[in-house]
């Protein structure tokens, strides 16, 4: 039996986005999809344009949340299928086949994270990003969250993270079932805006990765702190 796959989409004040990635998602030719939508509590018209869709959503909300991946929390607390995938209001997925292609033909029963490649779109422009080899996940995001669908669990994205919980996800699945667990599907999955606050502060998101990396006990901690401790060494002689 084809497994249900939760897409949720997170939003805020997203009226010039929102509207293609709702339209991707119901486009998609799977039939077993549930469709959840966490709004931030907008004040422009992007709660307008959630009503326009609200009969064919499996749930929607718009409230205060405390960030990004509160309300990611938010969209994972309501899913109720086998996997999810957040597409977030400005990405899409590459074609109306992407899920279809994935779930409607293999027997993914044994993997707990399926990903592959996708198109960063940024100034109108479109850039091929494929996914890193997993061994690379002691060190950073392998993929991009949008071109990955997780096998649905109890785990939580820790909401003191700016950018970087989607990683500290990642390498919690990675610690618990191992590398045979991820599926890499060497197609592009989604189209991902890179207008996001993770593309555009990479000393936030470095100081963030030193933080999961003594999180998750990963030995890759101790050559981030020589590394820092170079840098200030660097910084004070110049």
């Amino acid at each position: 039996m084809p497994p249900l796959i939760s897409v949720v989409t997170i939003c805020y004040n997203a009226k010039n986005d929102l509207e293609k990635t709702i339209l991707s998602v119901l486009s998609q030719t799977y039939q077993d999809i549930e469709y959840i939508i966490i709004d931030g509590g907008s004040t422009d018209s992007t709660v307008d344009i959630i009503h326009k869709y609200s009969e064919r959503l499996f749930y929607w909300i718009s409230e205060p949340d405390k960030g990004i991946y509160d309300a990611m929390n938010k969209g994972m607390d309501r899913a109720t299928g086998s996997w999810i995938i957040f597409m977030n209001a400005g990405d899409t997925f590459c074609d109306n086949e992407v899920i279809k292609n994935i779930f409607g033909y293999n027997d993914l029963s044994d993997y707990s994270v399926i990903y592959g490649d996708c198109y960063v779109s940024k100034l109108n422009q479109l850039q091929y990003l494929k996914a890193s080899n997993m061994k690379k996940v002691h060190v950073q995001m392998p993929f991009c969250h949008q071109s990955s669908f997780i096998r649905k669990t109890r785990l939580r994205f820790s909401i003191d993270l700016k950018i970087a919980a989607d990683y500290q996800m990642i390498y919690e699945y990675y610690r618990m079932n191992g590398i045979s667990s991820f599926l890499y599907i060497s197609k592009p999955i989604s189209v991902f805006d890179a207008t996001g606050i993770s593309t555009t502060n990479n000393n936030l998101l470095q100081k963030e990765y030193g933080i999961v990396y003594k999180r998750t006990r990963n030995a890759y901690y101790y050559i981030y702190l020589c590394k820092q401790l170079l840098k200030r060494i660097f910084l004070c002689q110049n």
